[in-house]
C-alpha cells in the first residue's frame, strides 16, 4: 500500500536521509548513520495518520518518502519506563524500573544497546533526555545539550538522539501570555490550530477551555513538525543524506487525561516514520511512501537498531528487529504497562492484537483519574472537573470520572477506536477474553513481571540483589502461585474461602493479593477481618498498610494507626505508600491525626515548600499529604 502527499515545503524537502562516511565491520558490512528524532506526548497526531487537527507539513513530507507503521506502541503510557524499556531492550517490568521517577539497580549484564554500538565504532550521542529510572554514565560519548553528530571524529559512524520536548504535556500549562511566550518565536514558521475546527475525542466535553487546551497541543505539535525539519536540514547541509536511517517516533502518547498514564491507544500508540535511503533501502526491503501494519513496540527498537548497524543481536534480547535484510517474522501482539506515576499507585496491563485490546486491572478499585497533584493542577483538569460540576456530560464524557475499573476491558479497536465500549463482560467475546488473559499472564510470567510486587517490598528486598535478580528467585517470587491470588478478583462467585486461604499463605507477595482480593469484597465479614487484623503484624510492611486500609474502609477506622506508624519509617519508599494510603481513607475522618501533620510540616521545610525536586520520593509525599489537608481547609 502507497500513500501520496500533496504538501510539498522545498526547504525541508531535501530530506535526503543519509548517513556520513562508512565504515566497515569485521564481517565487511556498512556501517550505516543512525539518527533518531523522538518528541514526547503524542500519539498519531500527524496529518500522515490522518489526524484532521494535525497540521504537520515536513513531517508529511517525511512520511511520503519513507515507511510509515500504522501500528506502534510504546510500552508504557508514562515516559522514563518506555524510555528504560528503549535503552536496554529489556520490559520496565522486568527490570523493575516501571515506577516514574524511581531508581533503580539493573544487572551489569544487561548492557543498554548503544554500548555495544560504541564497541564497534559508533559515535554515540544524545541531546538530551535519559530518563532511564537507572543510572549508567558510560552510555553515551555525550548526553548533554550540546551532544550533535558533529561533534565525532572525521569518517566516524553515529547514532544520534534528538529529543523534542514541546510537546511534552507541561507545554500547554499556564496562562494565555505565559504561552504566548513560549510559542512566539515559531509561529512565523508553523500553522496555528484554531480551537472552532479542533475534532475533540467523545469523551472530552467541548467547553471553550477545553478547546483552547487541545488547540495549544496541536499547536505545539505543529511546532515539533517545525524543529523535525530543522534537524533534518542540518543533516542535508552536512552532506550526510545519503547513509543516514532516520527514525521518528515519540516516547508515548498524547499527555492528556485518559491518555498519559492510562493503558488506552491514545496513552500507548505512536508515530512511527523510518526513512532508509535509496543504496540501503532495497537491502532493507524498504519502500518509498509504504505503510506497514506490523505490530512494533519499543522492545523491539534495540534489536532493529543493531540489525541495522550490522551487530549481532544478544540473545537476552527480547524483541525482534521490525527492519532486517532478513525476512521477517509476524509479530502478532504487543504489551503494555502502567504502573505508580507520581504518587499515584496503578497496576495494569495489557496485550494487543491488530483487531484487539485487552487490558487487565489489578487494582481496579482505583478511579482511570487517580489524585495527582501535577496533573491535578494543569488547567485541563481543573476545566474537565469544572464541567462535570456544572454540565450534563455524555455517557462517553462520564467515563472519564468513573470512580473505578472493572478487572478486565476489551476493546475492538477497528469497530472502536476510542476504546469506549468494554465488551470483557459481553458473552459474545467471552472466549477472546480468556484467551487474551492466557496471553498476558504467560507474557507476565515468562517475563518475571516485577510489578506484582509492591513497591516498597521490591526496594526493601533490593540491598544486596536488583529487582530482576530478585524475580527470579522462586522461593521469594512464586510468580504462578502471586497470580494465581491475582485471578481471585476474577471469580464470580464468593471466594472468601480461597482468600482466607491465601491470607495465611508463607509468601509475603500471595498475602498482599489476597489483601487485595478483599479489599474488593463488597462486605468484609468476621472472619476476614480476623485474618486482617492478623496482618497488621505481617513481615511484609505493605500487607500491614494493605490489610489496615481495607478495615478502615469496613469501619474499623482505629487501625489507621497501623498506617500512620510507618510514617514514621527511615525508608522514604514506605511514607510514600503510607501517606498515599492514609490519604485513600482521610475522608472517613474528620480531624487530620497528628502523625500526618507532623511528617507534612517536615516535608514542608524539606521540600521548600514543594519547589524543592531533588527528591522524587519526598516530593510526592508532600503532594499527598498537602491535598488530604486542602481538602480539610475546603
Amino acid at each position: 500500500m502507497m500513500i501520496k502527499n500533496n504538501i510539498i515545503v522545498p526547504l525541508l524537502l531535501s530530506v535526503g536521509v543519509s548517513a556520513c562516511n562508512i565504515n566497515k565491520s569485521g564481517k565487511g558490512d556498512l556501517h550505516p548513520n543512525i539518527l533518531w528524532i523522538s518528541c514526547e506526548d503524542i500519539t498519531t497526531m500527524l496529518e500522515c495518520y490522518g489526524d484532521q487537527n494535525a497540521s504537520t507539513p515536513n513531517l508529511d513530507a517525511f512520511a511520503n518518502r519513507s515507511v510509515r507503521f500504522s501500528n506502534a506502541f510504546a510500552t508504557a503510557p508514562v515516559s522514563s519506563p518506555s524510555r528504560s524499556c528503549i535503552i536496554t531492550g529489556q520490559y520496565a517490568t522486568s527490570l523493575g524500573s516501571q515506577h516514574l521517577r524511581s531508581w533503580v539497580r539493573i544487572p551489569d549484564y544487561i548492557k543498554p544497546f548503544p554500548k555495544y554500538l560504541r564497541e564497534k565504532g559508533y559515535y554515540v550521542s544524545n541531546n538530551y533526555k535519559e530518563d532511564y529510572n537507572f543510572t549508567d554514565t558510560t552510555i553515551w560519548n555525550n548526553s548533554s545539550y550540546n551532544a550533535h553528530w558533529r561533534n565525532r571524529d572525521k569518517g566516524q559512524p553515529f547514532f544520534s538522539v534528538f529529543n523534542l520536548e514541546m510537546t511534552h504535556q507541561s507545554s500547554i500549562f499556564g496562562s494565555d501570555s505565559v504561552y504566548e511566550d513560549r510559542i512566539h518565536k515559531y509561529l512565523p514558521f508553523i500553522k496555528r490550530c484554531s480551537p472552532d475546527s479542533l475534532i475533540l475525542p467523545p469523551y472530552y466535553p467541548g467547553s471553550p477551555v477545553i478547546r483552547k487546551l487541545w488547540a495549544r497541543y496541536y499547536t505545539n505539535v505543529s511546532i515539533v513538525d517545525y524543529l523535525f525539519g530543522q534537524i533534518i536540514k542540518e543533516l542535508d547541509d552536512d552532506g550526510l543524506a545519503d547513509n543516514t536511517i532516520v527514525f521518528f517516533f515519540a516516547d508515548h502518547g498524547t499527555g492528556m487525561p485518559r491518555s498519559k498514564r492510562a493503558l488506552y491507544d491514545s496513552g500507548l500508540k505512536i508515530p512511527l516514520i523510518v526513512h532508509v535511503p535509496g543504496k540501503l533501502s532495497a537491502k532493507f526491503n524498504m519502500q518509498a511512501g509504504e505503510v506497514v501494519d506490523r505490530m512494533v513496540s519499543f522492545i523491539d527498537f534495540a534489536p532493529t537498531i543493531l540489525e541495522l548497524a550490522g551487530i549481532d543481536i544478544p540473545t537476552d534480547l527480547t524483541g525482534t528487529p521490525f527492519i532486517s535484510p532478513n525476512p521477517l517474522k509476524e509479530n502478532p501482539l504487543v504489551f503494555g504497562a502502567s504502573d505508580r506515576v507520581d504518587e499515584a499507585y496503578e497496576l495494569s496491563r495489557s496485550v494487543h492484537t491488530k483487531q484487539y485490546h485487552y487490558i487487565r486491572n489489578f487494582l481496579p478499585h482505583l478511579p482511570i483519574l487517580q489524585p495527582n497533584f501535577y496533573t491535578d493542577q494543569s488547567e485541563i483538569m481543573k476545566e474537565l472537573v469544572r464541567v462535570k460540576k456544572e454540565s450534563v456530560l455524555n455517557k462517553e464524557q462520564l467515563t472519564l470520572f468513573n470512580s473505578h475499573r472493572t478487572p478486565e476491558e476489551l476493546y475492538d479497536v477497528i469497530t472502536d477506536p476510542h476504546e469506549i465500549n468494554n465488551l470483557a463482560y459481553d458473552p459474545g467475546h467471552h472466549k477472546i477474553v480468556i484467551d487474551m488473559r492466557q496471553l498476558l499472564k504467560e507474557r507476565m510470567i515468562k517475563s518475571f513481571d516485577t510489578g506484582l510486587m509492591p513497591e516498597p517490598e521490591m526496594i526493601r528486598l533490593s540491598s544486596e540483589l536488583t529487582p530482576y535478580e530478585i524475580t527470579h528467585k522462586p522461593d521469594i517470587f512464586p510468580v504462578k502461585e502471586i497470580l494465581e491470588a491475582c485471578d481471585l478478583m476474577l471469580d464470580t462467585i464468593d471466594s472468601t474461602g480461597k482468600i482466607i486461604k491465601y491470607l495465611n499463605n508463607p509468601n509475603g507477595f500471595v498475602r498482599y493479593w489476597a489483601v487485595i482480593d478483599a479489599e474488593l469484597m463488597n462486605k468484609i465479614n468476621n472472619e476476614v477481618s480476623h485474618e486482617l487484623i492478623k496482618l497488621l503484624d505481617d513481615d511484609f510492611p505493605a500487607v500491614q498498610i494493605e490489610a489496615a486500609k481495607v478495615l478502615v474502609n469496613s469501619g474499623k477506622i482505629k487501625y489507621v494507626s497501623t498506617i500512620l506508624k510507618h510514617l514514621d519509617s527511615k525508608e522514604k519508599y514506605l511514607v510514600l505508600y503510607a501517606a498515599r494510603s492514609f490519604q485513600d481513607v482521610s475522608h472517613f475522618f474528620h480531624e487530620v491525626p497528628d502523625p500526618v501533620n507532623n511528617v507534612f510540616k517536615k516535608l514542608d521545610i524539606e521540600t521548600k515548600r514543594g519547589t524543592d525536586w531533588s527528591d522524587y520520593y519526598k516530593i510526592y509525599t508532600y503532594w499527598s499529604l498537602s491535598a488530604v489537608l486542602k481538602a480539610r481547609n475546603q
